[in-house]
């Protein structure tokens, strides 16, 4: 098997027992709630479609450190550093980068008819981490690029990175609880579920905080974070499409702000 495939069954798994912790730790109090079918094809549709245009251009992040590599450029190929530095050169330049394009998507009209989709969803789970529009790729994906480029991070660098990513994204939307200390202790330096839950609020004031998708020390630092006590009710107040349809939800964008 090879080493992708790996990664991606690790993905799985990792999904799978998120999945089963969310009947485990789920808020004492706590209704459980029941994915409609509809919302579950809402987003693991969303998912299918956001993997099939990424197969369009399956290389771009790697492409990109291919080409740092030949062309012996990057900060990281002129400073020598170990690998183990890249990657944490990488690490942060990218969640640097990443929390700024995440707060353009919130700040920007335009780009905010695509974010919504992800922030449409009722609930919060596991199956949540899945649901974007695909046509986010057209921002997030270049961003990302530039940023591989700059540091001049090899191939290995980026596929843990993106693999830490994506198991980021499943951890911190799962609907578990994590004990207080914990919590508070964790959110000091990366994204818990109680943080995130926070950035999916229907209030405005409230999901234009928490923008960090790994790391949560760009929202300290720039005055964005936000830590509550309480659990927050999530969705959108008046949606432009149904939530749980997916055909309204991909053609949502064009329908306004």
């Amino acid at each position: 098997m090879s080493g992708n495939a790996l990664l991606g069954l690790g993905l799985a798994v990792w999904f799978g027992l998120l999945a089963l912790a969310e009947l485990r730790w789920r808020p004492a109090g706590a209704e459980i709630p029941v994915s409609s079918d509809s919302r579950l094809v809402t987003n693991f549709g969303l998912a299918i479609l956001i993997l099939s245009v990424s197969a369009l251009f399956p290389l771009a992040r790697i492409g990109s450190s291919i080409v740092a590599q030949r062309l012996d450029a990057g900060l990281a190929r002129h400073a020598d550093l170990p690998w183990i530095a890249i990657f944490a050169l990488l690490l942060f330049a990218d969640s640097f980068v990443g929390y700024w394009v995440h707060r353009l998507m919130h700040g920007t009209s335009l780009l905010w008819r695509l974010h919504r989709v992800h922030h449409a969803d009722q609930q919060v789970d596991v199956s949540t981490s899945l649901r974007n529009h695909p046509l986010e790729l057209l921002i997030t994906m270049p961003a990302s690029t530039l940023v591989i480029l700059a540091v001049g991070a090899p191939a290995s660098a980026v596929v843990v990175l993106q693999t830490l990513l994506v198991g980021s994204a499943i951890w911190q939307h799962a609907d578990i609880t994590l004990p207080r200390r914990l919590d508070h202790a964790l959110s000091t330096v990366i994204v818990t579920q109680r943080v995130h839950r926070m950035h999916h609020s229907p209030d405005r004031a409230k999901h234009d905080r928490n923008y960090g998708e790994l790391l949560i020390i760009w929202d300290r630092l720039f005055g964005t974070f936000d830590w509550t006590e309480g659990r927050e009710a999530v969705g959108l107040d008046c949606q432009i499409a149904a939530p749980d349809r997916l055909l309204q939800q991909i053609w949502s964008p064009v329908y306004g702000a």
